[in-house]
């Protein structure tokens, strides 16, 4: 495997999970430790990893580790639309609607132009863009850009989200750990999502099955506050009877 392809398998295996060990990535990725390391140190550089005693963190200050935005949409590209699909059921004419800047929630926008007399609201600049390829109604929050994930934060977006109530909204997130906490790597996306939340009438939450049991080190609540979850799998026991309403996508 060459050094860009395995670094981008390091920062994916990252993705989900928040701790690893040089000697399992080595063992994953069927490379040597001293190759690892000198992976990791370049990582290092680039602000992407935190190195520690023999293991690696995804940099918290690179929010969602960094990862291009264009790599992370090709993992799980079908789950997506059809997690998207499904919740786009839940939307009834004349909504008002609240999306964070997950990818999961910009593939909601081509089913959403089925609906009628619809307004979005979104933090998501890629969503936003898309939304301006349609004749739906919307508002960007504007704030702070994080240029990785094309999100936008702080107080303008935190305003921009307060002023508005929604009929409905839908997140995503890095990570539902086993005790049912949904979570994520990025805090300031989170207080944003939080802000949606409050907004909001009705809470949906986009899981892919990836995200079960990888509980990242940042909480945004617990999974008991969604109305409704979508997920291409079905959840573990434990969670599944803290869970209000579940759509199997």
């Amino acid at each position: 495997m060459q050094t860009s392809a395995r670094e981008t398998e390091i920062l994916k295996i990252l993705d989900k999970n928040y701790s690893v060990s040089i000697k399992e990535l080595a063992k994953t990725l069927f490379a040597s430790e001293p190759t690892i390391r000198r992976d990791l140190s370049r990582l290092e550089e680039k602000k992407l990893v935190i190195r520690t005693h023999g293991r690696v963190i995804a940099n918290p200050i690179a929010a969602d580790a960094n990862i291009a935005l264009s790599a992370r949409e090709q993992q799980m590209y079908g789950v997506k639309r059809a997690l998207a699909e499904a919740a786009a059921a839940l939307v009834a004419d004349g909504s008002v609607i609240m999306l964070d800047a997950s990818t999961t929630a910009s593939h909601l926008v081509r089913y959403l132009e089925k609906r009628s007399e619809i307004i979005v609201i979104t933090s998501g600049i890629k969503t936003a863009y898309m939304l301006g390829q349609t004749n739906i109604k919307f508002i960007c929050t504007g704030g702070e850009a994080i240029n990785a994930s094309y999100s936008l934060i702080g107080p303008s977006a935190l305003h921009t989200v307060g002023t508005y109530n929604a009929d409905i909204c839908f997140v995503s997130c890095h990570g539902l750990s086993p005790e049912g906490h949904v979570t994520d790597t990025s805090v300031p996306e989170n207080e944003v999502r939080r802000a949606i939340l409050r907004q909001s009438k009705r809470k949906v939450l986009l899981l892919d099955s990836t995200k079960i049991g990888n509980g990242c080190w940042h909480n945004l609540c617990d999974v008991s506050e969604f109305d409704d979850v979508v997920c291409n799998a079905p959840l573990p026991d434990g969670l599944q009877n803290k869970v209000r309403h579940f759509i199997l996508a």
